[in-house]
């Protein structure tokens, strides 16, 4: 059963995670004045200061990314793996809240929050996950009835 579509799912959700912590999620100008880069982990300013008001990005992210390796494993224990993706894309909507926040904290009023495309991979990572649900609930639901042949 480790062969199976959700497994393909599960890892590529992981693959864009891991693209999210590494890549530049927007780009923050107040009034053309000060520049910051935010990344997962950190936002660097135009001057080379670094500020770690984005860090609860970085931390759910790598929760999630993990969590989709780790779900890859126990493959044999379906109904658990089916609600550790619900739990997965529950983190992808707190990732979301969290950037709403952390824009707020940097970029008050609103000036110029500019989204980078490396933003975007929490929602792929959230459809990747619902689809590998997907697919353990149909493994499941095969085994039952194959069970009740027997």
């Amino acid at each position: 059963m480790i062969q199976r579509k959700q497994t393909i799912f599960l890892f590529l959700a992981a693959v864009f995670g891991i693209l999210a912590l590494c890549m530049q999620l927007a780009t923050v100008s107040l009034e053309g004045l000060t520049t910051y880069r935010v990344f997962s982990l950190w936002a660097i300013g135009q001057n080379g200061a670094s500020t770690f008001i984005p860090c609860p990005l970085f931390i759910l992210m790598l929760l999630s990314t993990t969590l989709s390796v780790c779900t890859i494993f126990i493959y044999k224990r379906r109904p658990l793996q089916a609600r550790l993706c619900m739990v997965n894309i529950f983190i992808m909507v707190l990732w979301y809240i969290a950037m709403i926040v952390v824009s707020k904290q940097l970029a008050p009023d609103a000036m110029n929050f500019h989204l980078e495309i490396a933003s975007s991979f929490p929602a792929v990572v959230a459809i990747l996950q619902f689809m590998a649900r997907k697919g353990i609930i149909a493994d499941e639901k095969l085994v039952r009835a194959a069970d009740r042949i027997r």
